[in-house]
């Protein structure tokens, strides 16, 4: 389960803005509105309408394990400083989330005389293929979020819901969920040992 940086570290990747949508010889720029769907905040009032064209983000799944990817007995790494007491653990817990991701626009011809399925398709085009080739959070965040791999699970589909017109498809982020134990130990020790004949 990602944190709330974390999803605004993903959310930050996706290109959104300067969008270029073709029709009949025009080309037309477009914005999108990013709107992230559930919550655990169930009596909080419905926030404002997006602004459409708006991309959907939300959660399939969280947490699911990853048993093919998992190291041995769970250990990711064991540091053990020579001149120091003690040694720490870290286990590794490898997981998936599936984000769902939908582009919605609405079901008329817009300003410019652009179809919604024209918009739709093409504004799909483009975040599917930043997801695929462009975005990269293989590394470590900047405020410590962890590194993830994206690979998208299915292949956009259209359909309409209410009074708008979308493309919607999953994608996998694979992460870990790191788990650090100290172990204590003793400095030193000190035996004798006699030695007898017979």
């Amino acid at each position: 389960m990602l944190t709330t940086a974390e999803e605004d570290r993903l959310e930050a990747a996706i290109p959104t803005t300067g969008l270029t949508v073709t029709y009949e010889g025009g080309t037309y720029d477009y914005d999108l509105d990013v709107h992230w769907t559930g919550g655990d905040d169930t009596d909080a009032a419905p926030g404002p309408e997006p602004e459409y064209p708006v991309l959907v983000l939300g959660w399939n799944s969280q947490n699911n394990p990853q048993t093919e990817r998992q190291p041995a007995n769970g250990l990711y790494s064991i540091d053990n400083p020579v001149d120091e007491p003690g040694y720490t653990e870290t286990e590794t817990n490898e997981v998936s989330d599936e984000l769902a991701v939908a582009i919605a626009v609405r079901t008329t011809h817009d300003d410019n005389g652009v179809p919604p399925q024209v918009r739709s398709t093409q504004l799909t085009r483009a975040i599917w293929r930043a997801f695929d080739n462009e975005i990269d959070l293989n590394s470590e965040g900047p405020n410590g979020e962890r590194p993830m791999r994206l690979s998208i699970s299915s292949s956009p589909t259209p359909a309409r819901v209410e009074r708008t017109y979308r493309h919607q498809w999953a994608v996998q982020l694979h992460h870990a969920e790191r788990y650090v134990t100290e172990h204590e130990t003793a400095a030193g020790a000190e035996f004798t040992a006699e030695q007898t004949d017979n």
